[in-house]
């Protein structure tokens, strides 16, 4: 007998086999996890397709709106929604969103802009840039608007006279966004607009023309309220005139006034 060796006992075939069987179960499960979480992930992606514009709007804030639009159009042709509390901000950003919303509609996406709060100023236009009837506010939502404005400012009356003209043009823009969504002539929206702010609460923003619907809430202590549609606006043309601000006009000057009051006290300095 010899020393030093040891019987190595050698695998038997079936082990083999059966080794080579689990390894193959066990991707196999992977594979099914992983697949699962896949699908998983994808239901959550089409269910909450949602953008937010909260706070007032500026380039940072447009920026971010508009990636995320652009993020969820090139998901899928999913619909997505737009919650909207907003009291403003920059004419120009304001209408790069407005733009990015009709680029996404026109791919054959339903938007739905929902009012949570306010849409005051460059948030109304926002907010007219939904897919047609699908231009929601909460009930307790108010919404705004007025002539597009400018604080003072300019150093001389040849630089107020190029803003002005330039602001006329937004201006003009604007208020054929506000018509064409609303349905009412453009000569009202002047009117109602001209040098104040126009309030409209969420039932007076239907009847307006502004929104297409008024959502319905559930409140423990309150009965359900019924969604208004804008098939209810010929029962409520007898209804009073939304209101304006009742508080006295602090903001900025409308363009025109503050263009005057700029070259005429140029024309007045020695």
């Amino acid at each position: 007998m010899t020393r030093g060796l040891t019987a190595r006992p050698f695998p038997a075939r079936g082990m083999r086999a059966s080794t080579g069987m689990g390894e193959f179960n066990d991707r196999l499960l992977g594979e099914l996890i992983d697949a699962v979480k896949s699908a998983v992930k994808k239901e959550q992606a089409e269910r909450l397709r949602d953008v937010y514009l909260i706070g007032d709007i500026e380039k940072d804030v447009a920026r971010v709106v508009i990636e995320r639009l652009r993020e969820l159009a090139n998901e899928g042709p999913g619909p997505i929604t737009l919650y909207i509390n907003t009291a403003g901000g920059n004419v120009t950003d304001g209408l790069a969103i407005h733009d990015a919303l009709l680029d996404v509609i026109s791919r054959g996406i339903q938007v739905t802009i929902a009012v949570q709060g306010m849409a005051y100023s460059m948030g109304s236009v926002i907010l007219q840039a939904a897919s047609p009837g699908q231009r929601y506010s909460f009930p307790h939502s108010w919404i705004m608007i007025h002539e597009p404005a400018k604080w003072a400012g300019w150093q001389s009356t040849t630089a107020a006279a190029q803003h002005l003209d330039r602001l006329k043009q937004m201006q003009s823009q604007i208020y054929r966004i506000l018509s064409s969504r609303s349905g009412r002539p453009l000569r009202q929206i002047i009117r109602d607009t001209k040098r104040t702010d126009f309030y409209l609460d969420a039932t007076k923003a239907l009847e307006y023309g502004l929104i297409d619907r008024v959502l319905g809430v559930t409140h423990a202590s309150t009965p359900v309220l019924s969604e208004t549609t804008a098939d209810s606006r010929s029962e409520a043309a007898a209804a009073e005139r939304p209101m304006r601000d009742p508080s006295p006009h602090t903001g900025p000057e409308p363009v025109e006034r503050t263009a005057e009051r700029v070259a005429g006290s140029q024309q007045r300095t020695p």
